[in-house]
């Protein structure tokens, strides 16, 4: 909404909640007709200054490579691409700074609609830059250290240009980046093998699942409908739905020259369930390893998809706006599941099985009835591959001694990472932390959810962190052993931490905890650490790598071609 739109509005009129307008739906190579794909998406509405430049986002479009600056876009009040051609679909600086910022948007708005709260960078500031011309390569990646989204570029060899920005799945994907990292910063240090494939596989599940919130696109992905505006029956089993363009990530920057597999950079829906699938050296890349979460979640999709569709099919199929409508019904249920899942996994040492278990508890907070069967769906998928809940599971504190609130002030209980210190402090032997080890609260967050049902939800999530520096022969000393070759004099870090969620009256009612003195767990990080080779520049293992934010971010994205990976 642009300046003269804002004061029309400011005169006796409520202001906007949304706009509304074009994008490319998915990605430029998915076309109907020879046409690309495009749709009319809802924006949040804000007063936007040119560029365009709102509260969250600011699109800079400068491409180093030429030194060409455009103009700072002017958006104003109406969707001029309504209806525009494909040429000016992927050349016009304006488009491309609409759909970019657009998409980005969406994409924070699912989250903080999904955690009840307005959400932080990672970095000191408001505004995320999008840059949707960085770099004449194949890529994109989001750095925290300059606040800042690089969209990359090349050319398709038939006088086109492959453009990163213009890609919904990719511009979702690293938009999801920044708010993981504004969420849980320490996931990005070295740890545990999960960690890094959880950035991943959960970037691929948001850019996949939000491509379903608008029914128009599932309907038109579906394919033409037969006869009265219906779908066959044998188009809506599991393998043919599996197969539709709905389920493969960002095409065009993954076909063409250059590209390892041809057909999109990935189609994780089809990857076979296995037990031993973790335990796979194939899958130790954060890449592919993070395929295994984006399977789970995505064959949890289909299988909530066809259930909900043998209700409304006949021997002839089924309407295809209901079958696009079922679709994106279970899509943003599973979305929405996985979001608010987010406040009760651990800041540190995250583990897919930490996945499952912090999605399923927030879950039943919220919908304790689970009416149609996603938790049991979801749970049966993760298991498939090998992904159980674990044994220790997040602690419900209403079962164990009270906590001691004497000296307590609620209010700043519920707002002050100082007040959350002391509390922990004052319990440690309830929440079984051991006060030796260096502890610190990052953060204290907020939060306001309405379930399905309209039952509203008010909580206080509280991340904490403790830390534990070490020589290799001391941590011997508590874990029994040390991985081989390992030199005992080596410097090492360790990590615990977890999350308290306290209920609308300041009192704690669930612990997600990962205990610094779980040293089975910790040699398991140590081995994978000292197995890549993930030192810093004086040999320490187990502490920051000393490298850049942005650095590490762009390192998950350089081409892997064991991987088949030119993302």
């Amino acid at each position: 909404m642009g300046k003269l739109a804002f004061e029309e509005f400011t005169e006796g009129h409520p202001l906007p909640r949304t706009a509304t307008w074009t994008v490319i739906a998915q990605d430029p190579s998915v076309r109907l007709d020879g046409a690309i794909l495009t749709t009319r998406a809802q924006v949040p509405a804000e007063f936007l200054a040119a560029g365009p430049r709102g509260a969250r986002f600011h699109v800079v479009d400068y491409d180093p490579a030429t030194g060409t600056l455009e103009p700072q876009a002017e958006l104003g009040e109406g969707d001029r691409f309504e209806g525009a051609g494909d040429g000016i679909l992927t050349e016009d600086p304006v488009f491309r700074a609409q759909n970019v910022y657009a998409t980005a948007a969406r994409t924070l708005a699912a989250f903080e609609s999904g955690l009840g709260r307005r959400l932080p960078w990672a970095f000191r500031g408001h505004q995320l830059y999008l840059v949707p011309r960085a770099f004449p390569e194949a890529n994109a990646y989001y750095s925290g250290d300059e606040g800042a989204i690089y969209f990359g570029y090349e050319d398709s060899g038939d006088g086109g240009r492959k453009q990163a920005c213009l890609s919904h799945d990719i511009v979702a994907h690293e938009t999801t980046h920044a708010v993981l990292d504004g969420l849980r910063p320490r996931l990005v240090e070295p740890g545990l093998p999960d960690q890094a494939a959880f950035h991943e596989g959960f970037a691929d599940i948001v850019a996949l699942l939000s491509v379903f919130s608008i029914r128009e696109v599932v309907e038109r992905l579906l394919g033409p409908a037969h006869r009265r505006g219906r779908i066959p029956k044998d188009a809506l089993s599991r393998e043919v739905l599996s197969e539709s363009a709905l389920f493969v990530l960002a095409e065009e920057m993954g076909t063409g020259a250059g590209s390892a597999r041809g057909s999109g950079l990935r189609r994780s829906v089809g990857l076979t369930a296995d037990a031993h699938r973790l335990d796979d050296p194939a899958f130790s890349e954060p890449h592919r390893r993070g395929e295994i979460l984006v399977a789970a979640v995505m064959q949890t999709l289909v299988s909530m998809w066809t259930a909900r569709l043998e209700a409304i099919t006949d021997a002839e199929g089924a309407d295809r706006s209901r079958v696009a409508e079922e679709g994106m019904k279970a899509a943003e249920h599973l979305l929405r599941m996985m979001i608010r899942g987010l406040d009760y996994m651990p800041p540190v040492e995250l583990e897919f099985a930490d996945v499952v278990d912090s999605v399923l508890k927030a879950d039943e907070v919220l919908a304790p009835d689970d009416a149609h069967g996603y938790r049991t769906a979801l749970a049966e998928a993760f298991a498939s591959f090998g992904i159980e809940r674990p044994r220790r599971e997040i602690v419900d504190l209403s079962g164990r001694p009270s906590p001691v609130y004497d000296r307590m002030n609620y209010e700043i209980l519920r707002a002050d990472t100082d007040e959350v210190f002391r509390f922990i402090w004052e319990n440690a032997e309830v929440f079984e932390i051991d006060r030796r080890w260096r502890l610190h609260v990052d953060a204290v967050r907020p939060s306001v959810r309405v379930g399905p049902d309209g039952l509203v939800v008010a909580e206080v999530v509280a991340d904490y962190l403790q830390t534990l520096e070490l020589s290799a022969e001391e941590f011997a000393e508590y874990a029994g052993e040390l991985p081989v070759g390992l030199d005992p004099k080596t410097p090492l870090q360790v990590f615990g931490g977890g999350v308290l969620i306290f209920d609308q009256f300041g009192r704690a009612k669930l612990h997600q905890t990962k205990p610094l003195t779980d040293w089975d767990r910790q040699l398991l990080r140590l081995r994978h650490l000292v197995d890549q080779g993930l030192r810093d520049s004086s040999g320490r293992i187990g502490f920051s790598l000393g490298l850049p934010r942005g650095q590490r971010f762009a390192l998950m994205h350089v081409p892997d071609r064991r991987v088949e990976e030119d993302w």
